[in-house]
């Protein structure tokens, strides 16, 4: 009997190996009809940074300017700063000729002395026919009469000392000085040439160490962009270099060429060792949103599939690595809920995908890739 028993159980087991060899022989068939040439690329699911930035371009300005504009018309006599000079606050920078001004100021001077001596015989005889009306010796309208000429006497007298102060003032403003420290950094002015007024003369930059850069930004990623983000940005004069700086306003006025629509974001960078200069255009990039020590997939990784799926609106989905996969993929979809949505890598906060699972980035066939 126990030989009998033997004999059954080791049959059993001999139908079960049979059925298994039978069950892996028809899945690597069908595997090898359905997906011959095909070679699945992977990407580990890991733990580290997911940032989103958005490329841009602008221009260097300085941050504190000062216009220096000529307050009257006149001849240049004397330049004494030159581009690129170190200014002091009220330092004389230029001046201009005094000679019609001097003249000006010699005859308003001699209206002005002659003027005082008429208000003063005017007081004179105000005073005078006041004592003789207190005497009945003249009429009420004689003293009226005299007051009424001392008014006009120094009503005139005030208009000479208001084109007097005029003259003078006039005369200051011959001298180009300098409204604060810093440095030249244009100038439009040349001795013996006539200017205007109003006429920009020097353009002074308080401080080159500290600058600003103007960047355009396109109005589907203006939303994105708030105070005090990080932008890096680089210059064609030192392609290498990376330089710094964060958005300190956003501008609400729109700027319109042709079809498309942007807006202004001024950003505050540092300028210590002088190497920006104005004007110069440069290449950003402004870091939107960050998201640190969070799990994280390829974004390329939503973009693929091993077969031809329909659309889910709203839905996204990853294909996991399965090796027990009895079907023909050897790999699992999984519908997933996402974070932020970097350049490079897209935040998972699914509980189904674990750091060092290895997610589907590639399908290759025949070498291309197909997706």
């Amino acid at each position: 009997m126990q030989k009998v028993k033997k004999k059954i159980t080791n049959k059993k087991i001999f139908i079960i190996i049979i059925i298994v060899i039978a069950c892996l022989t028809y899945v690597l068939l069908r595997s090898c009809s359905k997906d011959a040439g095909l070679v699945y690329r992977y990407e580990k699911a890991s733990i580290g940074e997911v940032k989103k930035t958005i490329s841009t371009s602008g221009s260097l300005e300085i941050l504190n300017s000062h216009l220096i504009l000529s307050k009257i018309s006149g001849l240049v006599t004397n330049v004494y700063a030159d581009y690129n000079d170190p200014v002091k606050k009220n330092q004389l920078l230029a001046a201009l000729d005094t000679t019609e001004i001097d003249q000006e100021i010699i005859k308003i001077d001699s209206k002005r002395e002659s003027i005082a001596f008429e208000l003063l015989a005017a007081k004179r005889d105000v005073n005078a026919k006041k004592d003789m009306l207190k005497d009945n010796l003249i009429a009420s309208k004689n003293l009226e009469l005299a007051q009424l000429q001392l008014k006009q006497i120094e009503t005139q007298m005030k208009q000479i000392q208001n084109e007097y102060e005029i003259a003078k003032r006039n005369k200051n403003y011959t001298k180009i000085l300098s409204p604060a420290a810093g440095v030249i950094i244009a100038k439009d002015i040349q001795p013996g040439v006539p200017i205007t007024q109003n006429k920009v003369l020097f353009t002074i930059a308080e401080d080159l160490k500290k600058m600003q850069l103007i960047i355009q930004v396109d109005e589907s990623d203006i939303g994105y962009i708030k105070n005090d983000q990080n932008v890096m940005f680089t210059v064609s004069a030192f392609p290498e270099k990376t330089f710094k700086g964060s958005i300190v306003q956003v501008r609400l006025n729109p700027i319109k060429k042709e079809q498309l629509v942007s807006y202004q974001a001024i950003v505050a960078c540092d300028n210590k060792e002088l190497l920006l200069k104005p004007g110069m255009t440069a290449t950003a990039t402004v870091e939107v949103a960050v998201r640190k020590n969070v799990l994280r997939v390829p974004s390329e990784a939503f973009i693929v599939s091993p077969v031809e799926a329909s659309h889910n609106a709203g839905k996204k989905c990853l294909w996991k690595k399965h090796t027990l996969a009895m079907d023909s993929l050897p790999l699992k979809k999984i519908e997933v809920k996402i974070g932020l949505t970097g350049d490079y890598f897209t935040e998972i906060i699914t509980k189904d995908i674990k750091e060092g699972d290895e997610i589907l980035v590639g399908v290759n066939k025949g070498g291309s890739e197909i997706k």
